[in-house]
């Protein structure tokens, strides 16, 4: 029977986990899966526990990152998920252990601790950017997700742990008054911290707005478009030109209706370097006629010997280039021409904004410029792929929760949204249910300034030393 119970709860956990992440993101999930494998694992030996916890977790994680994964041809990169998966079995058995040498409140502090520090990990030291970190299940819970605004989306991570830790705690032997102190305490933290956050998501509203066009015209899947990259002669061309000429076609028809910031997806003009020239002539002659701003993104094909160009220009109402900026995320991958990891920020009648890439979105060490200089939209032009939908776009939309700026993703391929600095929707277009790939939306004109971009970003530097003096506190205790 109680072999029975244990694997009844390691199934419930790896089921909520495998939810909480990934192509699912369900709040509720993330909030509750860690309890259950605390439960399950609490009368287990810790090394069967440690490997019981790896093996289901790397399941887990592996079913939640299911096809997200680019295809790549890096001997096991598909299984990469269940290798991340397999290490957060650690926290569980640490804390495990700790427990045998003290059960003190603080020690409720080693499991989101050592959480937290994986996590901040992959922020920080994965080459290949956030994907997995468990702050983001709270996409859809707007005002937990305001916490990101202070403590970033890995503090959402601490919080979800933390709170997972301490009702592990309460269910052992314990004094009950105290007991009931820490769980009314518990409760108090997160009510007030739901009710900032719909105070903050419900006050963001700015009266003063700016009309945005999100424009593709492609769609990766087609065969031509496909065949497109396969061709080095008149052909390609010519069928460039066909794909440049709709492109040139939808931004007048948003100029027309009144839109004055103007953005296109990553890969929706693709051409040779000889094209770049006149490409870019058309789009100056088109935004000082119509008066506004173009954000695009040429991906230009150069000789056999040199690297692709894949960059962003900002076209200002004069006709001039305001801002260059070339994709620096997953560059060792994609090979292109990369210089520097420096945010520009163009000064425009609505707003400070800047641009980034697709991939750059992923590198928060990077992005946080965007808060340390107040910049007030962030255009992220992308080309996702429908497994990685929505999870890549909402990627972004944290990080503007994070420095407090308005966001706007174009995605060819996946999902398109404008959201505030809160996070919150203005607009979306899903590729795969529409065949008019444009977005309009009305953006706020400012955005705002977040402890986040003052100190929060350093977080996890406060955590690891709260963890080093947890175990020194647990080695003295020990040796007691």
């Amino acid at each position: 029977m109680k072999k029975r119970y244990i694997f009844s709860l390691l199934l419930l956990g790896t089921v909520l986990m495998m939810l909480s992440n990934g192509k699912y993101l369900i709040a509720i999930a993330a909030w509750v899966f860690p309890f259950v494998f605390m439960v399950a694992v609490k009368d287990l030996r810790g090394r069967w526990a440690w490997i019981l916890l790896t093996l289901i977790m790397a399941l887990g994680n592996q079913l939640s990152f299911n096809r997200m994964l680019p295809e790549l041809d890096i001997p096991l990169f598909g299984f990469i998920p269940a290798v991340a998966g397999a290490l957060y079995a650690l926290p569980f058995v640490l804390q495990k252990l700790c427990y045998r040498v003290a059960r003190s409140f603080l020690v409720t502090l080693i499991f989101p601790s050592s959480y937290t520090l994986l996590d901040y990990t992959n922020v920080y030291l994965n080459p290949f950017g956030t994907f997995g970190v468990l702050g983001y299940s709270q996409a859809h819970f707007l005002p937990m997700a305001q916490v990101a605004s202070i403590i970033g989306v890995t503090g959402l991570t601490f919080v979800l742990t933390w709170v997972a830790a301490i009702v592990y705690w309460l269910t052992l032997d314990r004094p009950k008054v105290h007991r009931k102190g820490v769980a009314l305490a518990t409760v108090m933290v997160l009510l007030l911290t739901i009710v900032w956050g719909s105070l903050r998501v419900n006050g963001s509203v700015d009266h003063q707005t700016v009309l945005v066009s999100g424009i593709h015209t492609l769609d990766r899947n087609n065969e031509e478009v496909l065949e497109i990259f396969n061709l080095r002669n008149k052909d390609f061309t010519e069928k460039t030109e066909k794909q440049i000429e709709t492109l040139m076609e939808r931004t007048t028809e948003e100029a027309e209706a009144g839109a004055k910031i103007i953005h296109h997806s990553e890969g929706t003009a693709v051409m040779d370097e000889s094209q770049r020239s006149s490409y870019l002539s058309r789009l100056q002659r088109m935004a000082e006629e119509h008066e506004v701003y173009i954000i695009t993104v040429p991906y230009v094909i150069t000789e056999d010997a040199k690297k692709n160009e894949n960059v962003l220009y900002v076209i200002d109402p004069n006709g001039e280039i305001a801002l260059e900026h070339y994709k620096y995320g997953g560059n060792f991958i994609e090979q292109t021409v990369t210089k520097g990891k420096e945010i520009q920020a163009v000064d425009t009648p609505y707003g400070r904004l800047t641009g980034i890439i697709c991939w750059d979105k992923d590198f928060p060490s990077v992005v946080n410029q965007v808060g340390e200089k107040d910049i007030d939209h962030l255009f992220i032009p992308s080309a996702d792929w429908e497994e990685i939908s929505p999870y890549h776009t909402i990627v972004g939309n944290f990080r503007g929760i994070e420095n407090g700026a308005n966001t706007v993703t174009q995605t060819v391929n996946g999902m398109s949204m404008m959201t505030d600095y809160t996070g919150q929707t203005l607009a979306k277009m899903n590729h795969f249910t529409t065949e008019h790939w444009v977005m309009r939306g009305h953006m706020p004109v400012q955005g705002t300034h977040t402890f986040y971009a003052f100190a929060g970003k350093y977080f996890g530097g406060m955590v690891l030393v709260v963890f080093i003096g947890l175990l020194v506190f647990i080695v003295k205790k020990r040796r007691h």
